[in-house]
């Protein structure tokens, strides 16, 4: 990772006395990664954080004024992922990720010449036929982004496990003021864990 200049300034002091640095969203300081490789031309992508399997519940009976406790679950869905790209020219949206899935998990693939996928069914067909899903990366660097002499970029991020591909808009609209194509992919996971570390220049 090249040397990049501090693009945010941060002014404030935290309850111990140091700098308070809070986070800065684009212009580079967030990426997304799929299968530990960068999910390339992505317009945004949204994420939905897992939601409680159900809702808490009062245990209140008929003489309490007041709640006597409040259960909750101990489990949560799946987490969300959206992700807008890019539609690049004689190339599907999802060609660029089942690209690198197929780099990562040669099976099914044929020497020397990579697989082509028509449309989502068969993108299901190839995610579901590797046994395991997909990780996915969302990583996270800290405002002030210039590498300390002889040091390392700090970080963290996020892990997604157990990813697939749940859905593709490849719907379109075209007129004559089109510019750009913008195509929808959801991606959904089981669990996710946080990891903070660093990355050399």
């Amino acid at each position: 990772m090249a040397n990049i200049p501090a693009r945010h300034t941060n002014v404030g002091a935290s309850a111990q006395g140091g700098p308070k640095l809070f986070r800065v969203g684009g212009s580079g300081f967030t990426a997304f990664k799929w299968a530990g490789q960068l999910i390339g031309f992505a317009q945004t992508v949204s994420h939905q954080s897992p939601q409680p399997v159900a809702a808490p519940v009062a245990i209140q009976p008929m003489d309490q004024q007041h709640p006597m406790q409040i259960i909750t679950p101990a489990a949560v869905g799946p987490g969300t992922l959206q992700v807008q790209m890019y539609e690049m020219y004689n190339s599907k949206v999802w060609d660029k990720i089942m690209q690198i899935t197929d780099t990562a998990n040669l099976g099914g693939v044929a020497t020397n010449k990579q697989a082509f996928y028509n449309d989502l069914s068969e993108v299901f067909i190839r995610l579901s036929n590797l046994g395991q899903g997909i990780v996915c990366h969302k990583v996270v660097y800290p405002p002030n982004r210039v590498q300390p002499v002889g040091g390392k970029n700090a970080f963290y991020a996020d892990n997604y496990f157990n990813c697939k591909i749940t859905d593709i808009r490849d719907d379109e609209s075209i007129d004559i003021g089109s510019m750009e194509i913008i195509k929808n992919m959801t991606i959904q996971y089981t669990h996710t864990t946080r990891y903070t570390g660093s990355a050399g220049a």
